[in-house]
């Protein structure tokens, strides 16, 4: 990982237009901006090894209204990576520019970094977070930062993404929705099934899990949903 947060410019790997491919606004057209560096290493990330250029705030923002011109309207500027948080200094900024321009901000990220988060959360209008299960990543567990995450980001509409794979443990499962009954019930939570790009949702087992999945996790929540990827679907950006 490679990263020096600073307030002039980031290094980003894409800025394109194209639907949303994941939530509850999935179908929207939005202009996304990817950042480069991420602090996690999921199994099932499809976003490593691409190159990036440091760009300054008026590049991007130049190169944000050329694609609303060409291809908009756009219904947000959705800011995702890696992981855009590791930026935070520069993403306020953004933002700030990006809403000035009438922009409706989405931040999509890992729903780790909950310090960096209280910096910019007033500068964001929607925030995708996912909760990140140590059975599928083959990571290390992050419930108390999710807790504190979520706890900062459901003043704004929030909506959270669990990848799922046959590996998951489904008491480990539970527990995190837990945690997302106790601090902010009435956010919508995504059940999305591990896939590779090349592989889209192969595995009928799978198919069955997250079935399964959903009615444990209707039991703790009011929203929970079977999410697919629009992306991987229709092979667009």
């Amino acid at each position: 990982m490679k990263y020096s947060p600073h307030s002039e410019r980031a290094p980003i790997t894409e800025i394109f237009s194209s639907l949303q491919g994941e939530g509850p606004r999935m179908g929207e057209r939005h202009i996304f901006i990817r950042f480069e560096a991420c602090h996690m290493a999921c199994a099932y990330c499809d976003e490593t090894g691409k190159k990036a250029k440091e760009m300054l705030l008026a590049d991007i923002l130049n190169e944000v209204t050329r694609l609303e011109r060409k291809s908009g309207p756009h219904a947000c500027v959705s800011l995702t990576g890696g992981e855009p948080l590791l930026y935070a200094d520069f993403l306020k900024p953004l933002c700030v520019a990006l809403q000035k321009r009438k922009f409706r901000i989405l931040l999509e990220t890992s729903g780790i970094l909950w310090r960096q988060l209280s910096g910019v959360v007033g500068a964001c209008d929607i925030i995708a977070m996912d909760l990140k299960l140590p059975s599928v990543t083959r990571q290390k567990e992050f419930l108390e930062e999710h807790r504190k995450f979520l706890k900062l980001a459901k003043r704004k509409e929030t909506y959270i993404k669990v990848v799922i794979s046959r590996n998951v443990e489904v008491c480990e499962f539970k527990q995190h929705l837990r945690m997302v009954a106790q601090v902010a019930p009435r956010t919508p939570v995504f059940l999305q099934p591990m896939s590779r790009r090349e592989k889209v949702y192969p595995d009928p087992a799978l198919m069955r899990l997250l079935d399964e999945l959903q009615r444990t996790g209707a039991k703790q929540l009011s929203d929970v949903r079977v999410g697919v990827q629009l992306q991987k679907l229709m092979n667009i950006p």
